[in-house]
């Protein structure tokens, strides 16, 4: 489109290019998954990842390995990038990500390591076999990022737009999309672990985290057009289960909710998940969980970013022993939950809140020296080691038949918002609250999570069979249903 168009020109090649790169999002939705059983391998080799056998997520979570994101996600979105900025210049950057960048540029150990980022981030799709090389080239190069200023074109955009629905375990979090080489970087491990970065960076998230919670933000929750691309009320979004069970009004703008982040916390409808078991002898799961690990014996401190990844209790707890102590011995359960779950939590017994308090920490960190092994994925496996360093909320409960129970519900990536309900924060030395099993305390706004129930070694509690074998469920289509029997306390 020549720059002298109309600005009647401008505006219908401004709607066609949003259209386009929506489309370009939903063409993830054609994705089929592997059947082998090694589909979802990569080695620090590179020999055992493809296009054809990797896919776009690692272990059934919603993190996308390195190459499924460069060719699906992040080259599109280059290339809608660009087709603006012939169309016409492109928009000015959000005050956010202005400030963002010029923070960056007047402090030069921070643009020395992102500019690192990127150069490390090109390297390794460089290193890629031919046909993982032919499958992301644009223009005969192989660039991730193509230099500085490009890096924060690629974020602006992202933040001016909500999340488009796609039918693969990766919907709902396009940062993590584009940061997901980036962030496997040794740069990038050192960046996105820096405590001074991840303050200025929360701007930007937070500024995200507004819009979202704007009526702007409710483009694809459009009744007009429900089966525009992207769209959250089309057919293969009811058919993936979005609206399963789920509170809404067909006949409202936006099913009824106010704004992209209002519809991403909807409710279930009355009665959808009832909490199962007598409330004197079992203990429920206060949130939908899809089983991941199981520990026990815990340690008070341990190498957490150590391959083997043992849970560290004080670290988990942000270093406040008090309550680190009260678990030294017990047991742990850790589920996830992706983008396309209830995002919730409620109380999972009858009792007090003894405390509960929202630790800050990083967003988009994984655990140094991952993947130093055939099959290790980069991103998923990172899931116990964000329990002690990503921003969360933690709950200490008590009940005479429980003892002390911990739920610690952990933010990754795009969710840098944990929010507890005012009337159950509660702080040290403070009395505690009461609370029913089912009560609501809180909930994450935006994107997947992951999620601790840490257990008094004091009493005799026995997890049930799906939660001790957590490992062997990480695969299962539905999650377990908040409600569900975590476990029985037998004395």
């Amino acid at each position: 489109i020549s720059l002298m168009a109309s600005p009647d020109a401008h505006a219908h090649a401004e709607k066609r290019l949003k259209l386009d790169y929506a489309e370009v999002q939903t063409q993830q939705s054609n994705y089929q998954p592997p059947s082998h059983p090694h589909a979802r391998l990569e080695s620090t080799g590179r020999g055992h990842l493809t296009l054809d056998n990797a896919g776009p997520v690692q272990m059934g979570f919603w993190v996308p390995n390195r190459v499924w994101a460069t060719a699906k996600f992040l080259i599109p979105l280059r290339r809608h990038i660009e087709a603006k900025r012939r169309a016409s210049p492109l928009a000015p950057l959000t005050p956010a990500v202005a400030e963002f960048k010029h923070w960056i540029l007047t402090h030069s150990v921070y643009r020395m390591w992102l500019n690192s980022v990127i150069e490390q981030a090109n390297a390794y799709t460089r290193s890629l076999g031919g046909s993982q090389r032919e499958a992301i080239k644009e223009d005969g190069d192989w660039c991730w990022i193509p230099g500085f200023d490009h890096f924060f074109e690629i974020l602006n955009e992202i933040v001016t737009t909500s999340p488009s629905f796609n039918n693969t375990a990766q919907v709902g979090t396009p940062l993590n999309g584009f940061l997901a080489v980036s962030m496997a970087t040794e740069a990038g491990l050192a960046l996105f672990h820096d405590t001074l970065f991840n303050e200025q960076f929360k701007k930007v998230l937070d500024s995200w985290n507004a819009f979202l919670k704007s009526p702007a933000s409710l483009d694809k929750l459009d009744i007009a057009n429900p089966e525009k691309p992207g769209s959250w009320i089309s057919a293969a979004a009811w058919a993936a289960g979005v609206w399963t069970q789920m509170v809404h009004d067909t006949s409202q703008p936006g099913y009824g909710y106010a704004s992209w982040n209002d519809f991403f916390i909807r409710e279930f409808v009355p009665g959808a998940r009832p909490f199962k078991g007598n409330s004197g002898t079992v203990i429920n799961i206060g949130c939908e969980t899809t089983p991941w690990r199981y520990a026990s014996g815990l340690s008070l401190e341990s190498e957490f970013w150590a391959k083997d990844m043992n849970y560290s209790l004080l670290d988990i707890f942000g270093g406040r022993r008090e309550w680190a102590e009260r678990f030294v011995h017990g047991q742990l359960y850790q589920g996830f939950l992706s983008a396309t779950h209830y995002h919730r939590w409620r109380a999972p017994i009858d009792g007090t809140i003894v405390c509960s308090w929202v630790e800050p920490g990083t967003y988009f960190a994984q655990r140094p020296g991952q993947a130093e092994g055939s099959g290790t994925w980069e991103g998923t496996e990172s899931q116990p080691y964000l329990g002690h360093v990503a921003a969360r909320a933690v709950f200490v409960f008590h009940s005479d038949f429980t003892g002390y129970l911990a739920l610690v519900c952990i933010g990754m990536v795009e969710v840098s918002t944990c929010h507890i309900e005012p009337k159950y924060l509660v702080a040290a030395g403070s009395p505690g609250v009461t609370v029913q099993r089912g009560d609501e305390i809180g909930w994450f706004e935006f994107g997947g999570s992951t999620h601790m129930m840490i257990f008094d070694p004091t009493k005799k509690i026995q997890l049930v069979d799906w939660a001790r074998g957590a490992a062997q469920h990480q695969q299962d289509v539905s999650p377990q249903a908040m409600g569900s029997i975590i476990a029985n306390v037998l004395s």
